[in-house]
């Protein structure tokens, strides 16, 4: 493992000041900590954990996310900086967004919407602030006085709206791109036990993940209603303590969470919330209060299943009375800041009930190909809800792939 070095070469930066220990590391193959006790960013592997050593120095690094052109941008909370990182060596490229523009005082996660603009939380002012992608600043995109704002922390958006993790009013909010109205909580205040919720992401099954500070909880809620759906990893889950940023990344698409009191990043099952270990701690990086956690460039990726409602009453392949095929289309959502058109896969369509064939069941999936439509059988006698579990993969040019799912729900007749 190696040591912190600090390079003696380098170019002397007011606020960040570049540091190293190791050489060069394979691309895209890991994951950064925001050590906010520290004052540092550091890099870990993302397979293995191993400490990589230090990117730079950053007074309160908060968060961070990758954006343009698939580099790393970081909030200086203690500068009112965001500063903008080279993902792949870890080269300081800039101050991207000024200290005071737009009021910038105390930035919480920098995030970049499907609008090509940027938007950053500001617990000073407790506000979201809008810049172009060049830094500049735009607009107020939200506040407290107009809506249920308070404490703004992580946001995560979809095609037509931006979600926040609202800290101290303990919900996640919605707000329209194009207009910026307030569209209401979208998980009510307390919901399924929230208090201080403040990573946010969509999962691989398309529902919303937040990280239950003050109950030491990972909270999911259904990504289109915004119901809860359960404690997807429950108080203490894995030696949990105040958990704060959450990502889903790695080989298989797991769940990676802060727990900032143990100084450790725990990995979670992307399917059943089971804990699988303890990817990294402080034992030789000395992270301490660690805030922001993101992995190095990959698609962002998810998918949602919508099924026709009516009969397909004739079907050339399969004329089966006892049949109730119907037609399924998958609605998509995938960005890639390193590569424009990721490849994407169908990998596989299963089943929850053991007896039910799946050559049978599911008519014209093209597998191995980028296929969202395709029919299934929902004549289930079983007495209970079956599901199909849909599973696709997209990889980058640089070999990346997240894992994205749906389950489609089957009623008993």
């Amino acid at each position: 493992m190696s040591k912190k070095i600090k390079l003696s070469t380098a170019m002397a930066i007011p606020l960040v000041a570049a540091v190293t220990s190791v050489a060069p590391q394979t691309a895209f193959c890991d994951f950064f900590i925001s050590s906010f006790g520290t004052n540092e960013l550091m890099r870990f592997n993302e397979d293995t954990g191993e400490y990589l050593g230090v990117i730079a120095e950053v007074q309160g690094p908060f968060a961070s996310q990758i954006g343009f052109e698939g580099d790393l941008f970081v909030s200086s909370f203690h500068t009112g900086e965001v500063l903008r990182f080279d993902s792949d060596t870890g080269d300081f490229i800039g101050v991207f967004i000024q200290a005071g523009a737009g009021g910038l005082t105390n930035p919480t996660a920098p995030n970049f919407g499907p609008d090509g603009k940027v938007y950053v939380g500001d617990l000073a002012s407790n506000r979201v602030l809008r810049y172009n992608k060049h830094g500049e600043f735009l607009d107020v995109f939200a506040d407290g006085e107009t809506s249920d704002l308070n404490g703004p922390f992580m946001q995560t958006f979809d095609d037509t709206t931006m979600y926040i993790a609202s800290g101290y009013d303990n919900s996640i909010l919605r707000y329209d791109l194009k207009t910026k109205e307030y569209m209401g909580r979208f998980v009510a205040s307390g919901s399924g036990g929230l208090k201080v919720p403040v990573g946010l992401e969509f999962g691989p099954d398309g529902n919303l993940y937040t990280s239950s500070s003050a109950t030491s909880a990972i909270l999911r809620y259904d990504g289109l209603t915004g119901d809860f759906i359960d404690e997807f990893v429950p108080p203490g889950g894995g030696g949990m303590s105040s958990p704060r940023a959450i990502r889903f990344g790695g080989a298989n698409s797991d769940l990676y969470v802060i727990s900032s009191d143990t100084n450790e990043v725990l990995q979670f099952d992307r399917e059943t919330g089971a804990f699988v270990g303890i990817i990294a701690d402080s034992d030789e990086s000395g992270m301490a209060a660690a805030r922001g956690l993101t992995f190095t460039p990959r698609p962002e990726f998810f998918v949602y299943a919508n099924v026709a409602e009516e009969k397909k009453d004739k079907y050339k392949l399969k004329a089966e009375s006892d049949k109730d095929y119907r037609d399924v289309k998958i609605s998509r959502r995938l960005k890639d800041y390193s590569d424009p058109s990721p490849k994407v896969e169908l990998i596989s369509i299963s089943s929850s009930d053991s007896t039910v064939n799946i050559d049978d069941a599911v008519v014209h999936a093209k597998y191995g190909m980028e296929d969202y439509h395709f029919t299934v059988d929902f004549s289930n006698k079983s007495g209970v809800t079956q599901y199909y579990n849909v599973t696709y993969h997209a990889t980058n040019q640089d070999g990346e792939m997240t894992i994205a799912s749906t389950r489609i729900p089957v009623p008993a007749k």
